[in-house]
């Protein structure tokens, strides 16, 4: 039998994946027709900050904070292929190629936070030089 997940941890991992992949969990995001009231907002915020105590559960964070995974939601994001990101970043295609292959394999090479910092500001120079 499956695990049955409540609505709180539900709406926790949904925090957490709106944290890592839009930087932001928009709960006190300014939008004059929020159908959000302060009780609402004030119930999402209280999970947010159960979050950031680290009250949740760290074997659920392990992959969402794995910056193997957050690489790829950034490449989705911005429609990125691996040859593309590697002229960005200034690296090898082969190297951003093995970031996103499976961990199970011999060619798998984790990210570090620091690649992923480097990662991170080589997009967002881009995206800033890009913009129209």
């Amino acid at each position: 039998m499956g695990k049955e997940m409540g609505y709180r941890e539900l709406l926790k991992k949904y925090i957490l994946h709106l944290q890592l992949t839009a930087g932001d969990n928009f709960i006190d995001a300014v939008n004059p027709e929020s159908v959000l009231n302060s009780r609402d907002l004030g119930e999402l915020n209280a999970l947010a900050a159960e979050l950031n105590r680290g009250a949740y559960n760290p074997a659920e964070r392990t992959r969402a904070e794995n910056y193997n995974s957050r690489l790829r939601v950034l490449m989705n994001q911005h429609a990125l292929s691996p040859a593309q990101l590697a002229q960005l970043v200034g690296i090898e295609v082969d190297l951003v190629k093995r970031w996103r292959t499976s961990p199970d394999s011999d060619r798998y090479v984790p990210v570090t936070e620091i690649d992923f910092l480097q990662i991170q500001r080589a997009v967002e120079r881009w995206l800033e030089t890009s913009a129209h």
